[in-house]
């Protein structure tokens, strides 16, 4: 873990503290810069927000203010992405009820921070992934040769042809979420078993891309659906057509995990995405 990654985990572990009355606001603003920034970009996402505060008074007194409206707050770091110049973007999921309604919630962001002389001197709050790696300065071109490569395995997919592997990596961890057959295979021949296994139970099986979103330098996001006719005790069943979502992480022109989720609400849950 980088000095920048441990300094972020470090503040979220102070936040959550804070939040349950067990850290003081002088304790919480020790892990800020004087002259911190809290940034909402977006402001018809958020707009209950300040939309833009700065220094350490300014930033103390949200903090306060944002805990007294809640109970059971707690934030839980998800994913950290280092990007550079000390800036690393976190994937973020908060729950917590309201202090007056008792209704719960549950929300899933992404922050851009930049640290300096290990503390956080900016923070910029992202509904979307995209949004947030765009504003860290993700480059573009490596993206657009990750969304080629995806399609073009799709292109395979969609003509009934799942044998396609010299662009996977040897080591692909292959992941299904949900379904007939969940689990986690690893290796080109765990890939393969998991695959034949799968397309056994079903007749004239079709995965028919919708859309690709790429979500930052190395991940792609394919909103899929299936079609097919199921087998049971050697019945046909009627066609069936089921919305999913498969997950690409590509790492030098090679998929080295990929994530076919069965229900795709689940997959833009997880990601903290929407349709």
């Amino acid at each position: 873990m980088s000095e920048n990654a441990d300094t972020i985990r470090q503040g979220i572990d102070a936040r959550n503290a804070f939040m349950r009355g067990e850290l003081s606001s002088e304790a919480l603003a020790a892990r800020f810069d004087p002259q911190i920034e809290m940034i909402w970009p977006d402001r018809q996402t958020y707009p209950d927000t300040p939309q833009h505060l700065r220094g350490l008074a300014e930033v103390i007194a949200f903090c306060e203010q944002f805990r007294d409206g809640w109970i059971d707050l707690v934030w839980e770091l998800l994913e950290v992405i280092e990007v550079r110049d000390g800036r690393v973007v976190t994937f973020v999921r908060q729950s917590g009820r309201g202090r007056q309604s008792g209704v719960p919630i549950v929300l899933h962001f992404f922050e851009l921070w930049t640290i300096r002389n290990e503390k956080a001197c900016k923070v910029e709050f992202f509904r979307h992934r995209a949004d947030a790696l765009h504003a860290a300065g993700l480059g573009e071109q490596a993206m657009s040769s990750n969304l080629d490569l995806v399609r073009s395995i799709y292109a395979a997919w969609e003509r009934g042809d799942f044998t396609t592997t010299e662009r996977l990596h040897p080591e692909i961890e292959f992941v299904m979420v949900g379904g007939p057959s969940p689990g986690t295979w690893t290796g080109l021949a765990g890939m393969a078993e998991a695959t034949h296994e799968f397309l056994s139970a079903w007749e004239d099986f079709r995965a028919e891309a919708e859309e690709y979103r790429e979500l930052d330098g190395e991940r792609v996001l394919v909103l899929i659906h299936h079609r097919g006719r199921g087998k049971t005790s050697g019945l046909e069943i009627e066609g069936l057509r089921t919305q999913a979502a498969t997950l690409w992480h590509i790492r030098d022109g090679k998929v080295i995990q990929l994530v076919a989720y069965w229900d795709r609400d689940r997959a833009l849950a997880d990601l903290g995405l929407e349709e």
